[in-house]
């Protein structure tokens, strides 16, 4: 009996010792491919570090080349900016200098129109202050003078009416009139104070 119980011992053994054999052989040949694979990642990242460097290289260049194009684009809209504020800078000197010329004008022509305004007022006074003296002695009623005070009063007094009445019936109404006699020798008045003075 012993033999058979150093054989079942033996083959207990034997069975308990393959388990384990066959994981470590597993371990064993695994362990080998475990490393081997670390070291072939080892060497791809490695690899992979050395190309991704020049990689962002590459791209960091694209953009910076980028950047740089789209700055002198800039600043080339930029001058043209400039240039276009400055043209404008001129045409509103310009513009402003042909306003000047313009005001200095009007203001000219306004003193010189009063200037005429005030000789012929002078002039119509001078008219009225020798006609009126001609009329007292050719015994002329109204004398120009209070012809001419009634006429400011009418036309002070009545601008509305006169707005009102139509324009047919006040050239109706200028072309019935006849000239007076009194105008008549007004003008005649008039025209010989012209021709002496």
């Amino acid at each position: 009996m012993s033999s058979q119980q150093e054989r079942n011992t033996k083959s207990s053994a034997s069975e308990s010792k393959r388990p384990a054999d066959s994981h470590a052989t597993e371990d064993a040949t695994e362990a080998p491919k475990t490393s081997l694979m670390k070291q072939n990642l080892t060497v791809a990242r490695h690899y992979i570090m050395l190309g991704l460097v020049p990689a962002l290289s590459i791209c960091a260049l694209v953009i910076a080349v980028f950047a740089v194009t789209e700055n002198q684009s800039g600043e080339e809209q930029l001058s043209r900016t400039k240039l276009k504020i400055d043209s404008l800078n001129l045409s509103l000197s310009a513009t402003k200098s042909e306003l000047e010329k313009l005001k200095v004008a009007s203001a000219q022509t306004n003193g010189l129109q009063e200037e005429v305004n005030k000789k012929q007022d002078d002039r119509v006074t001078k008219i009225i202050q020798n006609v009126t003296p001609l009329q007292v002695k050719l015994k002329i009623s109204p004398t120009l003078e209070e012809q001419l005070r009634q006429a400011v009063t009418v036309s002070a007094v009545a601008p509305a009416a006169v707005s009102s009445v139509p324009a047919a019936s006040a050239v109706a109404t200028t072309a019935t009139k006849q000239p007076l006699p009194q105008v008549k020798v007004m003008k005649e008045a008039i025209d010989k104070y012209n021709k002496n003075n």
